[in-house]
């Protein structure tokens, strides 16, 4: 590296020198460049801050990773179940705001990978966990009875796919999931990682090193084994008998099995496990990695990137690099820039409420913008004329679209600019397009009228 360093500063040097001999830069410029030369040595690749991160607690029942999730407005616990879908017990469709009759079509008639019956498939309206929201509408299975669901105190499971676009982070030594996009944590280091395969609905395909001999699993939080091999994967692995071991069969209590083989070394990303005993599981459709890895370190999943991090608890130190909500300044007048977080304590918690119901005291006006949007850019100084003339009376806001994408996504904002004019206890008027008069007749006709 400090090879490549001075090779650098020695092209820049000459190049400096040839300007400077070609050109007779000005003294000013000649500064400048020293300064930059100066800085050169100092200069090193790194991860740029996420966007956004959030870390939150969870529950261990029986082996079982317990999340809360809010759905359509109520808190409801759920089993994070990576290698299923998201599922919900049919008793539970009442107390949780979900419309028996909005069903979607269902591919199976058995819950891949786990083959538990399901009747149908419906649509949430609104499912998150934390401030991570998922769309506008999940579709969940809709599960039979389950008696094991009662004693983990569970309405359903959640599937790996509500989380494809964010960095899922599973540390279960401090009992904690983080959330972080686009990128990893900081604390998980680029040379702790492999690659995943997935599959889509299903989970991820991640390898796993046996005695010298890799495997493909199915990373399972559901299962609370280390690992359990088919009868075919298992009769090829070689090693000595190793006792009992737990075993898990559909959405059924752990059972115990003799049917084991211990081997001597398991190699899992980067790091060296030692021995591990795995089991045979004769009902599996495909053999799993299951919840004892994460007894040995820390994993994080970037589903968009197809990458897994695993990094032993001795070998990292967790520093929870959480991006701080920022208070927004509204000033009347001006035309305020909000994020998210605004949006939510200020104008309507799609989190909590399935309806829209405004928050605010005072009409608003919301424009959804972006710098590469012309129109966007010429309605902006407009907008900023309006505010000012009806600053006594209308707020007026503006979102980044390339910033607060959930926003969109929520409000199925896919033109720009996207207009929302909003009067005290109404719903949003939706217009596209930059047309200023007609803007302003809105506020005038629909806003101060009301």
């Amino acid at each position: 590296m400090f090879i490549k360093k001075n090779k650098l500063r020695t092209k820049f040097v000459c190049k400096f020198d040839q300007i400077q001999n070609k050109c007779k830069i000005h003294r000013k410029m000649k500064i400048v460049l020293l300064i930059l030369l100066s800085l050169l040595p100092c200069m090193a690749w790194t991860q740029v801050k996420n966007v956004s991160t959030e870390v939150k607690d969870y529950r261990e029942i029986d082996g079982k990773i317990i999340l809360d999730m809010a759905v359509n407005g109520e808190i409801a616990s759920f089993v994070l179940d990576l290698a299923g879908h998201t599922a919900i017990l049919s008793e539970y469709l009442d107390s949780l705001n979900i419309d028996s009759n909005s069903q979607v079509p269902s591919r199976n008639k058995t819950f891949l990978y786990k083959q538990v019956p399901v009747s149908t498939s419906v649509m949430i309206n609104t499912m998150a966990f934390g401030n991570s929201v998922f769309g506008n509408g999940v579709s969940a299975y809709v599960l039979e009875d389950i008696p094991y669901f009662r004693k983990l105190g569970v309405v359903g499971v959640v599937g790996g796919s509500l989380f494809q676009n964010v960095v899922l982070t599973i540390d279960s030594r401090r009992k904690k999931i983080t959330t972080s996009k686009p990128y990893r944590p900081s604390y998980m280091k680029l040379d702790h990682r492999a690659e995943i395969e997935i599959i889509p609905g299903s989970g991820i395909i991640c390898s796993l090193m046996l005695d010298g001999k890799t495997y493909p699993l199915l990373f399972d939080t559901w299962n609370n084994g280390m690992i359990s091999m088919t009868s075919e994967d298992f009769a090829k692995l070689n090693g000595d008998h190793g006792g009992d071991a737990i075993i898990m069969t559909g959405y059924k209590e752990a059972e115990k099995t003799s049917v084991t083989k211990t081997v001597g070394t398991c190699n899992f990303v980067k790091d060296q496990l030692g021995s591990v005993v795995v089991s045979e599981n004769k009902n599996l459709p495909r053999s799993v990695l299951g919840t004892e890895i994460l007894k040995r370190g820390i994993i994080s999943i970037d589903y968009q990137k197809q990458k897994i991090y695993f990094q032993s608890f001795d070998l990292v130190e967790v520093k929870d690099d959480v991006v701080e909500d920022i208070s927004t300044q509204i000033v009347p007048g001006k035309l305020n820039p909000i994020t998210r977080e605004y949006f939510l304590e200020h104008i309507y918690d799609y989190r909590k409420d399935k309806e829209f119901v405004f928050k605010g005291d005072k009409p608003v006006v919301i424009d959804f913008w972006a710098t590469w949007c012309g129109p966007c850019m010429r309605l902006i100084p407009e907008l900023e004329k309006m505010a000012e003339k009806y600053k006594d009376q209308v707020l007026f806001l503006k979102v980044n679209a390339d910033k607060e994408k959930e926003l969109c996504t929520m409000f199925n904002v896919v033109a720009l600019p996207t207009l929302f004019f909003i009067h005290v206890g109404g719903k949003p008027i939706i217009d596209v397009g930059a047309q200023p008069e007609k803007h302003e007749q809105i506020i005038k006709e629909q806003l101060l009228k009301k």
